[in-house]
């Protein structure tokens, strides 16, 4: 298994909305939801605000689907990131994401995905309540304490 992983945990959400503030003044230094590489969407059947953010796939589906190869791992293989130097702008991996964890801002107009700020996720440190946390991903316990807050 890889190095580090984001995980997130719906239920200890209050839906603040600082890891998006967080994630886009990392990217664009300005508060620009639609510039955030994480979104969170309130579920009101159940009360959660489920986190939409891209889960660092092995496989990378989004990356597979790129004509250009700009959907590149990281040179320690840690994270998948977009190298806008090659993008063209096709799209094709917003529809390839099972996840729907590749976005489009309009604002820069690019795709955007998360990077886990390069290893140093910006949402973890400003999320109040831990429903995002960066680990090790080979720590069980990490998975436990997702799963038992459910």
């Amino acid at each position: 298994m890889k190095g580090r992983i984001l995980l997130f945990d719906a239920a200890s959400c209050t839906g603040c909305l600082s890891c998006v503030t967080a994630c886009s003044m990392h990217h664009v230094d300005a508060v620009s939801p639609a510039s955030a590489r994480i979104h969170i969407e309130f579920d009101p059947f159940v009360n959660r605000w489920p986190a939409v953010y891209c889960r660092q796939c092995t496989a990378a589906p989004c990356a597979k689907a790129c004509p250009v190869e700009a959907i590149r791992l990281d040179e320690r293989g840690e994270y998948w990131y977009v190298d806008y130097e090659r993008c063209i702008g096709c799209m094709l991996c917003i529809d390839a994401c099972p996840l729907g964890a590749m976005f489009y801002d309009p604002h820069h107009d690019q795709v955007i995905k998360c990077d886990t700020c390069g290893g140093e996720p910006a949402c973890v440190k400003v999320c109040a309540t831990q429903a995002l946390v960066w680990g090790d991903a080979s720590d069980r316990s990490l998975y436990r304490k997702q799963k038992g807050r459910r």
